[in-house]
C-alpha cells in the first residue's frame, strides 16, 4: 500500500484514548516514493508543478502518478526536515494516516490507520473520539475527506479504464539530462500516445469531449513539459549535498 505499514481498522473501543499530534505530521513516510497516485480532479493542479504519468498496476489497470524523482525510492519533493519541498501535495498523501478500506465483495468500506505513524499517542494531540466513544469533529472532518477520495478515485478509474479500451496507453522510456549518459532512466511508465489519440474515429471524439476525458488527456500531455523540474531538482539536492560535505 506505498506508504502504510502497519494498517489496521479503526475502532472507537480499542482506539478509544488514540490522539494525533499535528505538530509531528511530515511526509517522511512518502520519502521512498518516486511517483505518488493523483485523482482526474486533481489534474489541473498537479499539472502546474509536476508531470503526470500513468502506471501499470500488477492486476493490468493503470494509475494516473505524479513524478517526484529520478529513480526509484527517491523523492526529490521531501526535504532534509521531512517537509514537502514545493507545489501541490496530492490527496493521497494528505489523507495520511487515515485510508480506507473496501470490500469487492460487499462494497462495504472501513476506515483504517497507519499505527505505524509517529504522529499517534494515547497522551497528546488531539482526540479521535469523545469520552462517550463518539468522532470527534476532526476525526469527521478526516472521515469525509476519505470518502470524498475514495469516490474520486473510482471516477478516475472510469476515465483510465476508457483509455485502455481506446488503446491510448503506450509504455514510455524517459531519460533526464543530455549526452550518451543521461543523468536518470524512468522505466515502466506511460503516457497517451497522441499519434494513437489523432487517428481515433469520429465517433469517440465526441464521446470524450462531452465526458471531459479529452480535457484530462491534453492536461496530462501538457504536463509532461514539467519532467525538467525533477532534473533540476536532482541538481539542487546535489549542489546541497556537495555544499554540506565541503563545510563539513
Amino acid at each position: 500500500m506505498l506508504i502504510y505499514d502497519r494498517v489496521v481498522p479503526l475502532n472507537r473501543d480499542t482506539h478509544r484514548r488514540l490522539r494525533i499530534r499535528s505538530s509531528q505530521h511530515n511526509v517522511r513516510f512518502a520519502a521512498s516514493l518516486n511517483s505518488v497516485p493523483v485523482t482526474t480532479t486533481e489534474f489541473p493542479s498537479a499539472a502546474t508543478e509536476y508531470a503526470i504519468v500513468f502506471a501499470k498496476l500488477a492486476n493490468g489497470d493503470f494509475l494516473p502518478a505524479v513524478l517526484v524523482g529520478l529513480r526509484n525510492q527517491q523523492n526529490l519533493y521531501v526535504d532534509e526536515s521531512a517537509r514537502w519541498r514545493r507545489g501541490y501535495v496530492p490527496a493521497f498523501l494528505r489523507q495520511y494516516p487515515f485510508v480506507l478500506a473496501e470490500d469487492h465483495n460487499t462494497g462495504t468500506v472501513t476506515v483504517c490507520v497507519d499505527m505505524a505513524y509517529n504522529g499517534l499517542s494515547d497522551e497528546e494531540g488531539e482526540p479521535l473520539f469523545g469520552d462517550d466513544g463518539t468522532d470527534t469533529e476532526s476525526l469527521g472532518r478526516a472521515m469525509g475527506f476519505l470518502q470524498e477520495l475514495h469516490g474520486e478515485f473510482k471516477r478516475t478509474a472510469i476515465f483510465v479504464t476508457r483509455l485502455k479500451e481506446l488503446d491510448l496507453l503506450e509504455e514510455k522510456v524517459i531519460r533526464f539530462g543530455t549526452g550518451e549518459q543521461p543523468q536518470a532512466e524512468l522505466n515502466g511508465v506511460y503516457a497517451v500516445s497522441e499519434e494513437k489519440l489523432m487517428k481515433l474515429d469520429d465517433a469517440h471524439l465526441p464521446e470524450l469531449f462531452r465526458t471531459g476525458a479529452l480535457g484530462l488527456i491534453y492536461t496530462h500531455l501538457l504536463s509532461m513539459r514539467n519532467l525538467e523540474r525533477l532534473s533540476e531538482l536532482a541538481r539542487q539536492e546535489e549542489s546541497e549535498r556537495e555544499a554540506m560535505n565541503a563545510f563539513n
